[in-house]
């Protein structure tokens, strides 16, 4: 499994799970800043990922964990 992360913070607070084609966001309040992501997964992601957003940071490592 190969992950790549992205601990800037906001809307760029993500993980990337290429083998489950997921993207996982860290938000911790999610709006309005989740209205950001499908922009942002057309930009930066193949259309066939899917984008899961999470407000708990202790859910958001252990999916990085898990790569």
């Amino acid at each position: 499994m190969k992950k790549e992360n992205n601990y800037a913070g906001g809307v760029s607070n993500y993980i990337v799970l290429k083998e489950e084609k997921e993207v996982i966001f860290y938000l911790h309040n999610p709006y309005p800043d989740c209205l950001e992501i499908p922009a942002i997964m057309k930009a930066r992601f193949p259309e066939d990922y899917k984008s899961i957003v999470v407000n708990s940071l202790d859910e958001f490592k252990k999916y990085g964990e898990k790569a």
